[in-house]
């Protein structure tokens, strides 16, 4: 039986941020209270904390939930072949799950199922996950890997049309416009988007953009308005890493008191940044850059 009068308790702490007490208690607490715990844990981006609490109810009863959540931890952290065969675990023994199919299906689509991942995708947008517009956007990005450009344009628009200041979808789109030779409008998507969701993430993906075109002086003069003074923690060290990219990575020049001085400000954090980095792994790789050290240097930033 149940001990109610510990649920809740263990969530307290992951929410609290006390990881330390976390992991030190977790066994002492009921099965769906590690659960409930390890998903916040999950939802809050903090990875490695619940992948140890997954972990363990795994060896307690391989659960649907329990294989599902250790699968996008592991997606997550960027290991997407761990993250298949858990994620194919919790699907084949809950068939009909709909409620977090559509990242079953960006995983699929990591493998090249692309038949799969469409079925699934289809699946959790008919759901649980109708009005997910994490869903809905990387539905889009999928159609845009399978070439089906017109369709993802349409779900990109579609994704904003519901909301404006969505600004992952924004980011995707203005790639894929892009990719497509259309500069100018790329830069206006991006640009609105700043404007609709004045904030960090909106700012880092014009950013980004303005990394991946290759535009120094776009780039250092939009840098120049970013002001880290009232953000997050996270959000500096994140500027210093597109900086580091760009004076060191690209140029294949490394810093190592700048790399020293990242890795010392990323290892304190609290909070994980987790971002799509593909786009910047790819021009990187293109250019002849170490890809290695900027894989290591961006799972710095995952707890």
């Amino acid at each position: 039986m149940t001990d109610t009068s510990t649920v809740g308790e263990l969530t307290r702490l992951a929410e609290n941020k006390d990881f330390e007490g976390v992991l030190a208690r977790f066994e002492e607490f009921p099965y769906e209270e590690i659960l409930a715990a390890a998903d916040h844990l999950l939802d809050n981006d903090i990875y490695h904390v619940s992948m140890e609490l997954y972990q363990y109810l795994l060896t307690e009863d391989e659960s649907a939930d329990a294989h599902f959540g250790m699968g996008v931890c592991h997606g997550k952290c960027y290991d997407y072949d761990s993250a298949l065969k858990h994620l194919d675990l919790a699907f084949a023994t809950n068939p009909n799950r709909t409620a977090g199919a559509s990242y079953y299906a960006y995983i699929l689509e990591r493998h090249e199922r692309m038949d799969d991942a469409d079925r699934w995708y289809r699946a959790s947008l008919a759901g649980a996950e109708a009005d997910d517009l994490w869903a809905r956007s990387h539905y889009a990005w999928f159609l845009e890997k399978w070439g089906r450009t017109d369709d993802a344009c349409a779900a990109y628009a579609d994704t904003l049309a519901r909301n404006a200041a969505y600004t992952w979808a924004s980011k995707r789109y203005a790639l894929l416009l892009r990719k497509l030779g259309d500069d100018t409008q790329a830069r206006a998507v991006l640009r609105t988007s700043v404007e609709s969701a004045p904030g960090l993430v909106a700012g880092l993906n014009l950013l980004e953009y303005l990394l991946i075109s290759q535009d120094d002086d776009a780039y250092v003069e939009f840098r120049a308005t970013l002001d880290p003074g009232k953000a997050p923690a996270w959000y500096p060290v994140v500027l210093s890493l597109f900086d580091y990219y760009r004076e060191h990575l690209l140029p294949v020049k490394p810093d190592v008191a700048k790399v020293a001085a990242f890795e010392q400000a990323a290892v304190v954090l609290k909070d994980s940044v987790h971002r799509d980095f593909d786009d910047l792994t790819a021009l990187l790789g293109a250019n002849g850059g170490d890809t290695a050290e900027w894989r290591r240097l961006i799972k710095l930033l995952l707890k």
